[in-house]
């Protein structure tokens, strides 16, 4: 089965790429020349989004670098424990709504750590699989767009990730 899969995911982006410039050319597009103008637009739009991925960065490495995650994970340790929450899932917890990235590192750490097989790991991997990235989701999309009022968005995102993480560790734990 792996080997299939393997041999499929080889051949499943050249095919696609073949279908569509085929489909262009039976239509008679300029498939060039449309090519061209996406990348253009996609460049464009790489450049609007920029210097929101770097101030959600910037922000990142200052909190953790400040030793101000480590101070809300002491902070916080009993509360989160509380409701059932391990202690060293606490800033994932913190960090993945902010940066997807920044949290598969967390993610990374926490297995070496606490072992992939554990409760902390497998709940870390759930989350990470799961759970969404809700500041920068909304900092890229409204910042990028021309809509400026989140009404219900950052509530529903935010309500949201937090049944997710309630829900990574119930099903860890029945596991």
């Amino acid at each position: 089965m792996s080997t299939a899969l393997s041999t499929l995911s080889v051949f499943f982006i050249p095919v696609i790429i073949t279908i569509i410039i085929v489909y262009g050319l039976k239509k008679k597009a300029p498939v060039y020349d449309l090519f061209a103008e996406g990348a253009k637009d996609g460049i464009s739009t790489a450049v609007e989004i920029l210097p929101f991925i770097i101030a959600i960065f910037i922000g990142i490495e200052a909190i953790t670098s400040s030793g101000a995650m480590e101070w809300l994970q002491t902070i916080l340790g009993p509360v989160f424990e509380f409701f059932g929450i391990p202690e060293d899932l606490i800033s994932l917890i913190l960090l993945r709504p902010v940066s997807g990235s920044g949290s598969l590192v967390l993610a990374q750490r926490i297995m070496e750590d606490c072992g992939p097989d554990s409760l902390v790991g497998r709940a870390a991997s759930v989350m990470v699989g799961s759970c969404e990235t809700v500041f920068y989701v909304l900092a890229l999309y409204f910042g990028v767009t021309a809509v400026k009022k989140m009404r219900h968005a950052f509530a529903a995102g935010l309500i949201g990730y937090i049944i997710g993480i309630f829900a990574s560790v119930f099903i860890c734990n029945i596991m």
